[in-house]
């Protein structure tokens, strides 16, 4: 095992900091409903750098980063997060209901590239303790002391939180992802990657970038991510829509939903002005919410 000191920015929160990225054996994989790839080869950099909204050319070894895959519209494939252990392999998590449509999107730009892509076996945790040990394996730092340890499921990590309770710590702080439901949905803007650190704005043309680049240069986004709370019978779905109750008309989706205490709170890509409106989801009063370590406007 061996453990590297790095320093740089928790891309959630645009903090700074100085964590251990502990890493160890190349085969890796994850469990919190989610999948971890291996990409071997010479020209990894220069693949993933071509295909992702993040700068790979640049990047530092073990050095963990979050970004997105987005298709020709510019709209976000799959979010996820990627550490180089050398200068020929980047592990990297998706969500599980992405990862065949990843790599069929990928399989054409590899088929004439010097870098393979392999499915690993390793799984994802979700911790509470951010010096949880990754024993030959991965972890990634995260806001308020947690942190995701990537590792061997035989092996999994001491403070590992229930998946329930790590979605809640996920949506509490707007860290939205993305599911089999909704791939090419939302551009990068609506779910606040932009804001969050997952788009290198200067690092060159990428699938999707000349859309992307567009709207962050000339324009203002329509729709951002807001938190919602809604007491309800039933849980909303994912992809169901948020009505203003003024004019009945749509101003937004549902992107992820968890049960909290007395309601549910949903990640929402939704018209800026929601604060202002009164507004339902499934026939239900709807509140928007501060994100946690975020004040209300």
């Amino acid at each position: 095992m061996v453990v590297i000191r790095h320093g740089g920015t928790i891309t959630e929160t645009r903090q700074p900091f100085d964590n251990d990225v502990t890493y160890g054996a190349k085969i890796v994989s994850q469990n919190l409903s989610d999948h971890i790839f291996s990409f071997d080869g010479a020209d990894v950099r220069d693949v993933l750098h071509g295909q992702t909204t993040r700068n790979f050319k640049a990047l530092d070894l073990h050095r963990p980063i979050d970004g997105a895959f987005c298709d020709l519209k510019g709209r976000v494939i799959t979010d996820f997060t990627a550490v180089l252990t050398s200068e020929t392999t980047v592990l990297m998590r998706v969500s599980k209901g992405v990862a065949a449509l990843l790599q069929e999107h990928l399989a054409k730009y590899l088929m004439f590239s010097k870098t393979k892509m392999t499915t690993l076996d390793w799984h994802c945790w979700g911790c509470s303790d951010s010096s949880e040990n990754a024993t030959l394996g991965i972890r990634v730092p995260r806001p308020d002391g947690h942190s995701e340890v990537w590792s061997s499921p035989s092996n999994p990590p001491a403070h590992a939180m229930p998946a329930t309770k790590w979605l809640l710590f996920r949506i509490k702080r707007g860290l939205a992802r993305i599911h089999e439901h909704s791939v090419c949905k939302y551009l990068p803007q609506d779910l606040n990657y932009d804001l969050n650190g997952f788009v290198d704005f200067d690092k060159g043309c990428y699938t999707g970038q000349e859309i992307i680049a567009r709207l962050h240069y000339r324009g203002q986004p329509k729709r951002r991510l807001s938190l919602l709370t809604v007491r309800s019978s039933t849980q909303p779905a994912s992809d169901e829509r948020i009505i203003d109750s003024a004019t009945g008309k749509s101003i937004g989706s549902v992107v992820e939903v968890v049960e909290s205490e007395d309601a549910f709170l949903c990640l929402c890509e939704v018209v800026t002005d929601v604060a202002t409106l009164d507004i339902e989801l499934g026939g239900n009063s709807a509140k928007t919410a501060p994100f946690t370590g975020q004040t209300a406007e």
